[in-house]
């Protein structure tokens, strides 16, 4: 064996190691590995590093080893730049690095462009984005496509291209599918379907536990939305605090709830809050919930603070 064959051996050597520690959850290990690997200028090496160091959230340094396995060849690299970009909200530089990986046929690279573009208010450059992605069979941009039709009003054809990504082995579009369906129609026969959802979707979980409500099983909707709170999934805390409060009548419980909802980052947790502790006769109490709730743009709570200070 060659000196040029032994060092190529032991950075494939490393390589793998690395993928074995990375695809066990270990970054750290993985990263040093990789990083071993790059310095003999690597090009897969310096990828594997990127991707290692933004799973452990080191954005900076896996844009320069991004960088430096694109610099080096690896075409791949383009597209997990524009993530990384994406992560650090740098939408001009994300849109080239995108627009390089399509212009090196990944077709993958469709829906961070159009990401990228929505961010800098180019909506209807992004909707096209998306829809190139997901005639070429991207399903996370058929996902995303589906999102901007719907939230345009265009439920048809959201449904539509939504359906295709579900029956393309998208299991989180199939919970979606399932939760519009839902919404639209409150057809108790789509339990199975937001049962299969709600592990990968939150909010199909939450719908789930209102079916129940709806169809008299309030108990069981309660442990379903308790298990949602156990993941501290943030879209569970409101429906959980709603129900403690009204089926079974504990202001306590429902006022933890209604906490660990705003911890999360639930908004509108401050509205119901803000009414439990009015009800209860904490004014002072309801008038800083409410107020946190209208300072960040809950218009019924509001609403709300202005009934209660005109009272006052």
């Amino acid at each position: 064996m060659t000196g040029d064959d032994a060092l190529e051996a032991a950075i494939d050597d490393l390589v793998h190691r690395g993928c074995d520690l990375a695809d066990a959850g270990d970054h750290a290990g993985a990263a040093a590995l990789f990083r071993r690997a790059a310095e003999q200028g690597s090009a897969l090496a310096w990828f594997n590093l990127g991707n290692s160091l933004r799973a452990l959230h080191r954005w900076e340094d896996a844009v320069r080893a991004h960088e430096q396995a694109a610099a080096l060849g690896e075409g791949d690299a383009w597209l997990n730049l524009a993530l990384v970009l994406l992560d650090l909200h740098r939408w001009p530089e994300a849109e080239r690095a995108a627009r390089r990986a399509i212009a090196l046929g990944d077709t993958a690279g469709w829906g961070p462009l159009g990401s990228a573009l929505e961010e800098q208010g180019r909506r209807g450059e992004a909707v096209s984005a998306f829809r190139l992605g997901a005639e070429r069979g991207d399903l996370a941009a058929t996902v995303q496509l589906a999102w901007a039709l719907h939230e345009d009003g265009e439920d048809t054809a959201a449904q539509a291209w939504m359906r295709r990504a579900a029956e393309g082995g998208d299991a989180q579009a199939r919970a979606v599918l399932a939760c519009w369906r839902w919404d639209a129609t409150t057809d108790a026969a789509l339990e199975d379907e937001l049962r299969a959802g709600a592990e990968v979707y939150p909010p199909a979980r939450v719908d789930l536990a209102h079916l129940l409500r709806a169809t008299g099983r309030v108990e069981e909707a309660r442990s379903t939305l308790e298990a949602g709170a156990l993941r501290n999934e943030e879209d569970t805390w409101l429906p959980l605090g709603n129900l403690l409060l009204d089926e079974f009548q504990q202001e306590v419980a429902a006022a933890a709830a209604y906490r660990a909802g705003i911890d999360a980052g639930d908004l509108h947790c401050h509205h119901n809050l803000g009414v439990l502790l009015l009800a209860q006769g904490d004014v002072d109490g309801a008038v800083e919930q409410l107020l946190l709730g209208a300072e960040g743009g809950d218009e019924l709570a509001a609403r709300v603070l202005r009934e209660v200070l005109e009272e006052e």
